[in-house]
Protein backbone atom coordinates (compact mmCIF):
# COMPACT_ATOMS: atom_id res chain seq x y z
CA UNK A 1 0.00 0.00 0.00
CA UNK A 2 0.76 3.47 -0.40
CA UNK A 3 0.06 6.52 1.30
CA UNK A 4 0.86 10.32 -0.07
CA UNK A 5 1.07 12.60 2.40
CA UNK A 6 2.91 15.87 2.81
CA UNK A 7 1.86 16.20 6.60
CA UNK A 8 4.70 14.01 8.39
CA UNK A 9 2.94 14.00 11.62
CA UNK A 10 -0.21 12.78 9.92
CA UNK A 11 1.64 10.12 7.58
CA UNK A 12 2.86 8.26 10.80
CA UNK A 13 0.13 8.02 12.71
CA UNK A 14 -2.05 6.66 9.42
CA UNK A 15 1.12 4.66 8.56
CA UNK A 16 1.49 2.89 12.59
CA UNK A 17 -1.88 2.36 12.87
CA UNK A 18 -2.46 0.94 9.38
CA UNK A 19 0.52 -1.57 9.87
CA UNK A 20 -0.95 -2.56 13.49
CA UNK A 21 -2.76 -4.24 11.51
CA UNK A 22 -0.67 -5.65 9.00
CA UNK A 23 -0.84 -3.67 6.45
CA UNK A 24 2.66 -2.91 4.71
CA UNK A 25 2.69 0.81 3.99
CA UNK A 26 5.62 3.25 2.17
CA UNK A 27 4.94 6.61 2.30
CA UNK A 28 5.20 9.09 -0.49
CA UNK A 29 5.55 13.00 1.02
CA UNK A 30 5.20 14.55 -2.75
CA UNK A 31 3.33 13.67 -5.96
CA UNK A 32 7.23 12.90 -7.51
CA UNK A 33 7.59 10.29 -4.99
CA UNK A 34 4.36 9.00 -5.37
CA UNK A 35 4.88 8.49 -9.25
CA UNK A 36 8.51 6.81 -8.32
CA UNK A 37 7.31 4.44 -5.90
CA UNK A 38 3.85 3.70 -7.47
CA UNK A 39 6.24 2.49 -10.61
CA UNK A 40 9.29 0.78 -8.46
CA UNK A 41 6.96 -1.62 -6.14
CA UNK A 42 3.65 -1.45 -7.15
CA UNK A 43 0.96 -1.08 -4.11
CA UNK A 44 -2.47 -2.13 -4.58
CA UNK A 45 -4.64 0.49 -2.94
CA UNK A 46 -2.80 4.20 -2.89
CA UNK A 47 -4.31 6.50 0.09
CA UNK A 48 -3.89 10.39 -1.65
CA UNK A 49 -4.32 13.52 -0.13
CA UNK A 50 -5.66 16.17 -2.27
CA UNK A 51 -3.45 19.17 -0.94
CA UNK A 52 0.12 17.79 -2.30
CA UNK A 53 2.76 20.79 -2.46
CA UNK A 54 4.34 19.98 -6.02
CA UNK A 55 1.09 18.63 -7.97
CA UNK A 56 -2.31 18.78 -7.78
CA UNK A 57 -3.83 15.68 -5.89
CA UNK A 58 -6.54 15.50 -8.34
CA UNK A 59 -4.47 14.88 -11.76
CA UNK A 60 -2.06 12.64 -9.14
CA UNK A 61 -5.99 10.34 -8.66
CA UNK A 62 -6.41 10.70 -12.72
CA UNK A 63 -3.33 9.31 -13.66
CA UNK A 64 -3.58 6.90 -10.82
CA UNK A 65 -6.89 5.97 -12.39
CA UNK A 66 -5.68 5.48 -15.74
CA UNK A 67 -3.62 2.78 -14.45
CA UNK A 68 -5.84 0.50 -13.66
CA UNK A 69 -4.46 -1.61 -11.63
CA UNK A 70 -4.86 -0.43 -7.93
CA UNK A 71 -7.71 1.08 -5.87
CA UNK A 72 -7.61 4.63 -5.26
CA UNK A 73 -9.15 6.25 -1.57
CA UNK A 74 -8.86 10.09 -1.52
CA UNK A 75 -7.83 11.27 2.01
CA UNK A 76 -8.17 14.69 2.60
CA UNK A 77 -9.12 18.04 4.76
CA UNK A 78 -11.23 18.88 2.04
CA UNK A 79 -14.68 17.53 2.85
CA UNK A 80 -17.02 19.60 0.12
CA UNK A 81 -19.19 17.34 -1.69
CA UNK A 82 -17.71 18.90 -5.33
CA UNK A 83 -14.45 17.48 -3.40
CA UNK A 84 -15.81 13.91 -3.19
CA UNK A 85 -17.46 14.30 -6.28
CA UNK A 86 -14.70 15.89 -8.42
CA UNK A 87 -12.69 12.74 -6.69
CA UNK A 88 -15.05 9.56 -7.74
CA UNK A 89 -15.46 11.07 -11.11
CA UNK A 90 -12.20 10.87 -11.48
CA UNK A 91 -11.75 7.00 -10.85
CA UNK A 92 -11.07 7.57 -6.91
CA UNK A 93 -12.69 4.13 -5.21
CA UNK A 94 -13.87 6.30 -2.11
CA UNK A 95 -13.17 9.13 -0.30
CA UNK A 96 -12.15 9.75 3.81
CA UNK A 97 -12.57 13.25 5.34
CA UNK A 98 -9.56 14.40 7.88
CA UNK A 99 -9.24 14.18 10.53
CA UNK A 100 -9.42 10.47 9.64
CA UNK A 101 -11.63 8.04 11.54
CA UNK A 102 -8.58 5.02 11.40
CA UNK A 103 -10.66 2.29 11.99
CA UNK A 104 -13.10 3.53 9.49
CA UNK A 105 -9.93 3.92 7.22
CA UNK A 106 -9.39 0.27 7.71
CA UNK A 107 -12.62 -1.18 7.25
CA UNK A 108 -12.54 1.20 3.81
CA UNK A 109 -9.20 -0.35 2.54
CA UNK A 110 -10.58 -3.99 3.12
CA UNK A 111 -13.28 -2.58 1.22
CA UNK A 112 -11.86 -1.48 -2.22
CA UNK A 113 -10.11 -4.51 -1.94
CA UNK A 114 -13.28 -6.84 -1.99
CA UNK A 115 -14.95 -4.78 -4.77
CA UNK A 116 -11.24 -4.70 -6.69
CA UNK A 117 -11.54 -8.70 -6.28
CA UNK A 118 -14.66 -9.32 -7.79
CA UNK A 119 -14.15 -7.14 -10.49
CA UNK A 120 -11.34 -9.15 -11.55
CA UNK A 121 -8.24 -6.77 -10.18
CA UNK A 122 -5.08 -8.16 -8.67
CA UNK A 123 -5.55 -9.17 -4.98
CA UNK A 124 -4.41 -6.61 -2.61
CA UNK A 125 -1.48 -7.26 0.03
CA UNK A 126 -4.24 -6.93 3.03
CA UNK A 127 -4.11 -9.99 5.18
CA UNK A 128 -7.33 -11.88 6.69
CA UNK A 129 -8.92 -11.08 10.15
CA UNK A 130 -7.30 -12.91 12.87
CA UNK A 131 -8.60 -16.11 14.00
CA UNK A 132 -10.00 -16.98 17.03
CA UNK A 133 -6.76 -17.18 19.29
CA UNK A 134 -4.48 -15.16 16.98
CA UNK A 135 -3.10 -11.77 17.76
CA UNK A 136 -1.67 -9.27 14.89
CA UNK A 137 0.87 -6.72 16.14
CA UNK A 138 2.04 -4.78 12.88
CA UNK A 139 2.55 -7.16 9.80
CA UNK A 140 3.34 -10.27 12.53
CA UNK A 141 0.54 -12.85 13.65
CA UNK A 142 1.10 -14.26 16.66
CA UNK A 143 -1.35 -17.81 17.09
CA UNK A 144 -1.00 -18.33 20.93
CA UNK A 145 -3.07 -21.85 20.58
CA UNK A 146 -0.31 -23.29 18.32
CA UNK A 147 2.60 -21.17 19.69
CA UNK A 148 3.25 -20.03 16.62
CA UNK A 149 4.64 -16.29 14.59
CA UNK A 150 4.74 -15.83 11.24
CA UNK A 151 5.02 -12.53 9.19
CA UNK A 152 3.48 -11.23 5.75
CA UNK A 153 5.63 -10.86 3.09
CA UNK A 154 6.30 -7.68 0.77
CA UNK A 155 5.22 -9.41 -2.08
CA UNK A 156 2.10 -11.12 -0.58
CA UNK A 157 3.29 -14.46 -1.34
CA UNK A 158 2.88 -17.01 1.73
CA UNK A 159 3.74 -16.01 5.21
CA UNK A 160 7.43 -16.36 6.66
CA UNK A 161 7.39 -18.41 9.69
CA UNK A 162 10.00 -16.47 12.86
CA UNK A 163 11.60 -18.99 15.03
CA UNK A 164 11.54 -17.98 18.30
CA UNK A 165 13.15 -19.53 21.62
CA UNK A 166 10.74 -20.65 24.51
CA UNK A 167 11.60 -17.53 26.63
CA UNK A 168 11.26 -14.95 23.89
CA UNK A 169 7.55 -16.69 23.13
CA UNK A 170 6.89 -16.56 26.36
CA UNK A 171 7.70 -12.98 26.84
CA UNK A 172 5.74 -11.84 23.83
CA UNK A 173 2.74 -14.02 25.00
CA UNK A 174 3.35 -12.13 28.47
CA UNK A 175 2.91 -8.73 26.62
CA UNK A 176 0.14 -9.47 24.77
CA UNK A 177 -1.94 -10.42 27.45
CA UNK A 178 -1.37 -7.39 29.56
CA UNK A 179 -1.85 -5.04 26.53
CA UNK A 180 -1.95 -2.29 26.94
CA UNK A 181 -0.95 -2.65 30.33
CA UNK A 182 3.06 -2.68 31.04
CA UNK A 183 5.17 -5.81 31.94
CA UNK A 184 7.22 -5.70 34.67
CA UNK A 185 11.04 -6.70 34.46
CA UNK A 186 10.37 -8.67 36.91
CA UNK A 187 7.41 -10.20 35.82
CA UNK A 188 9.14 -11.01 32.25
CA UNK A 189 12.28 -12.48 34.34
CA UNK A 190 10.20 -15.04 36.13
CA UNK A 191 7.76 -15.79 33.76
CA UNK A 192 10.09 -16.44 30.74
CA UNK A 193 13.89 -16.90 32.28
CA UNK A 194 12.83 -18.70 35.25
CA UNK A 195 14.77 -16.89 37.55
CA UNK A 196 14.57 -14.22 40.09
CA UNK A 197 15.02 -10.73 38.55
CA UNK A 198 18.07 -8.41 39.67
CA UNK A 199 18.78 -4.25 39.11
CA UNK A 200 21.79 -5.42 36.86
CA UNK A 201 20.46 -8.57 35.05
CA UNK A 202 20.35 -7.43 31.70
CA UNK A 203 18.40 -10.89 30.37
CA UNK A 204 14.88 -8.88 30.28
CA UNK A 205 16.46 -6.45 28.01
CA UNK A 206 18.30 -8.82 26.01
CA UNK A 207 15.05 -10.73 25.59
CA UNK A 208 13.47 -7.64 24.11
CA UNK A 209 16.50 -6.97 22.25
CA UNK A 210 16.25 -10.41 20.51
CA UNK A 211 12.01 -9.95 20.09
CA UNK A 212 12.33 -6.38 18.23
CA UNK A 213 14.98 -7.60 15.65
CA UNK A 214 13.42 -11.07 14.89
CA UNK A 215 9.59 -9.39 14.45
CA UNK A 216 9.88 -5.80 13.15
CA UNK A 217 12.24 -3.76 11.01
CA UNK A 218 14.06 -0.77 12.87
CA UNK A 219 11.43 1.35 12.00
CA UNK A 220 8.36 -0.04 13.65
CA UNK A 221 10.53 -2.54 16.30
CA UNK A 222 10.12 0.83 19.08
CA UNK A 223 6.44 1.47 18.64
CA UNK A 224 5.22 -1.77 18.96
CA UNK A 225 7.73 -2.99 21.48
CA UNK A 226 7.62 0.00 24.12
CA UNK A 227 9.92 0.64 27.18
CA UNK A 228 7.38 1.83 30.01
CA UNK A 229 10.06 4.03 31.69
CA UNK A 230 9.78 2.48 35.77
CA UNK A 231 7.21 0.10 34.69
CA UNK A 232 8.94 -2.23 31.85
CA UNK A 233 7.31 -3.11 28.45
CA UNK A 234 4.35 -2.95 26.78
CA UNK A 235 2.74 -3.83 23.16
CA UNK A 236 0.78 -1.35 21.22
CA UNK A 237 -2.43 -3.37 20.29
CA UNK A 238 -6.20 -2.79 20.46
CA UNK A 239 -7.09 -5.40 22.08
CA UNK A 240 -10.55 -4.99 20.30
CA UNK A 241 -10.28 -4.47 16.93
CA UNK A 242 -6.53 -7.19 17.06
CA UNK A 243 -6.65 -9.95 19.49
CA UNK A 244 -9.87 -12.08 18.79
CA UNK A 245 -10.20 -15.15 21.33
CA UNK A 246 -12.52 -17.91 21.27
Amino acid sequence: MLLVEDDHDVAQTIRRYIERVGMKTSWASNGAEALQMKESFRPDIVLVDLELPDVDGVKLISWLASRRDCGIIVVSGRGEDVDRVVGIELGADDYVTKPVPMRELVARIRAVHRRAGRNGGEAANVPAPPEPGQVVLGVVRVDLRRRTVTAQRANGLADESIHLTAAEFVALEALIEAAPQPVSRERICRLALRRPFHAEDRGVDQLILNLRRKLFDDETAHSVIVSVRGAGYSVVTDKELFVVRS
